[in-house]
């Protein structure tokens, strides 16, 4: 038994994971960042948040955000918008940022500019609350990042994502864009699916991390 709380306490220690916070304005607070505006706002990458660089994004920059939300009438056309905002919010932070080379996973590749689903989750968990802020999220709740264990859930290691919940419905649904490299649409599927270890048709079974 102690054998296996001990692996278990070593995968949490090691793992891509941190615990859930009550809102995700408190979790960005434990993080260190501050106030996050459409203007101006921060980005983690490094393993963990271990850098944390400053973004901006112009009146130009929004428009085109907004060209992605303008025709969405029902929860499920905002969450294809989101898979794409989150593509384009990458492809521009990584240009300023230096992160536009990383690579999906978190053991394919390693250095200051690569993110591991920590950085991932926060990421988009700021730009989640961009989005509200902009009036563009109208079907659905930034949450706090929530995460998988094994043993407790399914995987091979620890992995955290952010979350929405559906305002109508109540469901809950990650968005991850851990799975694929930067700038690529981010993948949304229910939390409870999402726990059971599902992982994208395409992920690469050779990297050890998926």
């Amino acid at each position: 038994m102690k054998n296996i709380i001990g692996l278990f306490t070593l995968i949490l220690v090691t793992g891509c994971a941190s615990a859930q916070a009550p809102s995700y304005q408190l979790y960005l607070t434990k993080k260190g960042l501050g106030q996050q505006t459409p203007q101006n706002f921060q980005h983690c990458h490094g393993y963990g948040c271990k850098y944390i660089a400053d973004a901006q994004f112009s009146e130009k920059d929004w428009k085109d955000m907004d060209k992605l939300f303008k025709h969405v009438k029902n929860p499920e056309a905002e969450r294809e918008a989101i898979k794409q905002a989150i593509a384009v919010f990458e492809q521009k932070v990584g240009n300023q940022t230096g992160t536009h080379v990383d690579h999906y996973g978190t053991f394919r590749k390693i250095g200051h500019y690569q993110l591991d689903c920590v950085d991932e989750s926060t990421n988009t968990t700021i730009y989640l609350s961009l989005l509200k802020q902009k009036g563009l999220l109208r079907h659905h709740r930034v949450e706090s990042p929530n995460a998988r264990f094994p043993i407790i859930h399914a995987g091979r290691w620890p992995h955290q994502t952010a979350v929405i919940s559906e305002l109508e419905g109540g469901d809950f649904y990650v968005v991850d864009s851990w799975f694929h490299d930067n700038g690529e649409p981010a993948e949304i599927v229910d939390l409870k699916q999402w726990k059971e270890g599902w992982k994208p048709d395409r992920a690469d079974e050779t990297d050890e991390s998926l």
